[in-house]
C-alpha cells in the first residue's frame, strides 16, 4: 500500500467514523459496506445502482440488499430517471444531509486547531489539494 493511499484511508477512516457514530441513531446496524454505499451515493450525486456496483466491485443483489438498508433507515432514496423510466437514480436523503451538516462544532474546532498548529500558507495548500483530489477521485469514479 503507497503511504498516500494509507494516509487517505487512515483520514477517511477516522472522519467516517467520527461523523457517523456520532450522528446516526442506528449506527449499529451500519456495517463498513454500508458506510462506503452511503458515502458512494453521497460523492457521485445521483448515480444508479449499477455505477454504485462498479465503483464498489459488488454484484447488484449485494448492491440491492445494502441500499434497501439504507432506504429503512431513510438515509437514501430511489427516484426513477424522468427521461428514461427505465432507470432508477439513487440520492441521499435530507435526513442524512442534516446529519452531515450538523457536525459543526467539531469541523469549526478542528479548523481553528489547523489553524493555530499549520500556517496560512500550508492551510490553503491543503485545502486546494483536497479540492482537487475529491475532483480527481470523482471524475475517475464515474463509470
Amino acid at each position: 500500500m503507497s503511504s498516500l493511499q494509507r494516509l487517505m484511508t487512515d483520514l477517511t477512516q477516522v472522519l467516517r467514523l467520527h461523523g457517523h457514530r456520532n450522528s446516526i441513531e442506528d449506527f449499529e446496524k451500519l456495517g463498513a459496506i454500508d458506510i462506503y454505499y452511503l458515502e458512494a451515493v453521497y460523492q457521485l450525486k445521483e448515480p444508479t445502482i449499477g455505477t454504485i456496483s462498479k465503483l464498489l466491485d459488488q454484484s447488484t443483489p449485494n448492491t440491492n440488499y445494502h441500499i434497501k438498508k439504507l432506504i429503512n433507515l431513510g438515509l437514501i432514496e430511489k427516484r426513477i430517471d424522468d427521461i428514461d423510466r427505465r432507470v432508477t437514480h439513487l440520492y441521499v436523503t435530507d435526513k442524512y444531509r442534516r446529519l452531515i451538516e450538523s457536525d459543526v462544532d467539531f469541523w469549526d474546532g478542528l479548523q481553528e486547531q489547523l489553524e493555530d498548529a499549520v500556517s496560512a500558507k500550508d492551510l490553503a495548500i491543503f485545502k486546494r489539494v483536497l479540492k482537487q483530489t475529491a475532483e480527481i477521485i470523482c471524475e475517475q469514479s464515474k463509470v
